[in-house]
């Protein structure tokens, strides 16, 4: 599989900087792999248990629910330029929310949960500005919609799902109703997440064969000054990352009163938790 990969990108990246940190990646992706049951020790809950997640946990949700779960366990989280060449913005990288402190799973949920608001046009005095301020206003908050928007004079605001509201399980939807945790502590995995495309670690020259053409001079302009809306809070990884980092599964509610489901997710992934939107654990892993 590994020479497999290796010839995509023979055949398709043009520059050799920008092939040689894919090679890199890969790399890293299968000395992982390599290391699985060996190095990765994840926390233990039972039922009931409040689920608490650590900064660098990586959160990824599939529209394919269980069926895309089962793909990810079976063959990992593979960027669409390596599996079926679809040109997503970043087709060369997969997607994650990275979190940026430590959460009980309950707040994070709520939190994403909500909206994100951009106040545009602040006024200076009597005159229009071209600043704008952006704000993620937590799902229990939505209801103070009206006065959160009077923080700022401006000349419009608007209001839009959280981008995690809409990939992963969340409290506004039942369309998505799997969300993967990836244990993000090792150094494995830290080698892996060097290579993010949002971060300035990879510089403009070498970052443009992993880019979509038609988003890249937006891309470039955005991921340095990075907002509510182009948010700091994600990471787009080059290649992918593998199956052994999962820790557990946070399901929608759907799922969460599926026993069928629920017992096919506890069969390839015997040894993670399974939790919910409250934050709580209902299938244990100690």
């Amino acid at each position: 599989m590994k020479e497999e990969y290796i010839k995509i990108i023979n055949e398709r990246i043009k520059e050799d900087r920008s092939r040689k940190i894919l090679y890199n990646q890969i790399d890293n992706y299968f000395d992982a792999l390599e290391k699985e049951d060996k190095n990765y020790t994840y926390d233990r809950y039972e039922v009931g248990e409040d689920v608490k997640l650590k900064k660098g946990t990586l959160l990824h949700g599939t529209y394919k629910n269980i069926k895309g779960l089962e793909e990810i366990v079976t063959k990992g989280l593979v960027s669409s330029f390596f599996v079926d060449g679809r040109m997503s913005k970043y087709p060369s990288c997969v997607s994650v929310w990275n979190l940026k402190q430590d959460y009980l799973l309950k707040d994070y949920i709520n939190f994403y949960s909500g909206g994100t608001i951009l106040y545009d046009g602040i006024f200076n005095g009597t005159t229009i500005t071209n600043k704008y301020k952006t704000a993620v206003i937590p799902y229990d908050e939505m209801p103070n919609i009206l006065s959160i928007s009077q923080k700022y004079d401006c000349r419009k605001w608007s209001v839009e799902q959280t981008k995690e509201a809409r990939f992963l399980p969340s409290l506004s939807q039942d369309r998505v109703q799997i969300g993967i945790i990836f244990n993000g502590q090792s150094k494995e995995i830290k080698k892996i997440l060097y290579w993010d495309v949002l971060s300035d670690r990879i510089n403009d020259n070498d970052v443009r064969e992993f880019i979509n053409p038609y988003y890249l001079e937006e891309f470039l302009q955005k991921r340095k000054y990075k907002d509510d809306l182009f948010t700091d809070r994600e990471s787009d990884v080059l290649f992918g990352i593998p199956s052994c980092f999962i820790e557990g599964v946070l399901v929608g509610r759907k799922y969460e009163k599926n026993e069928k489901i629920l017992n096919r997710i506890k069969k390839i992934l015997p040894n993670s938790y399974i939790c919910n939107l409250d934050g709580k654990v209902i299938v244990g892993n100690k």
